[in-house]
């Protein structure tokens, strides 16, 4: 199984968003910290445990990635309308939106920003000897 951030990260690179600059896992390099010009996505891992215990083992591992979301100053697109269609994505793909929290302001850069948590149960295959 892939980690988390690369399930998501692939993903979100796979649909092409017109409106995202740059796609960053763990951490924003540090030439795109302060660069309020461009819209940074940044996903870092949020749950990887196991779940459902059966015949005493489990079965699954639960998944999830935080995706914040860094607009630049001077959005030139609807922010609302991409982010139900962002959102609206990760349903399509078998994630589901756990959580999507109010838009805030960066104190450092002042930019708007949007964090959405995403989650999914990820089978795992049994070794056969």
């Amino acid at each position: 199984m892939k980690m988390p951030v690369i399930q998501v990260r692939d993903l979100i690179a796979s649909c092409h968003f017109q409106w995202i600059d740059h796609l960053s896992t763990t951490n924003v390099e540090p030439e795109f910290v302060n660069d309020t010009s461009k819209t940074v996505v940044l996903v870092t891992e949020s749950d990887f445990q196991p779940g459902y215990y059966a015949n005493a083992t489990f079965k699954f591992m639960q998944v999830g990635c935080e995706i914040q979301i860094f607009y630049k100053a001077k959005a030139d697109f609807d922010i609302a309308s991409a982010e139900i269609e962002f959102q609206r994505f990760f349903v399509a793909n078998g994630w589901q939106v756990a959580i999507s929290r109010e838009h805030v302001y960066d104190p450092d850069t002042g930019q708007l920003t949007k964090t959405i948590y995403v989650e999914k149960q990820e089978p795992i295959l049994e070794k056969r000897n």
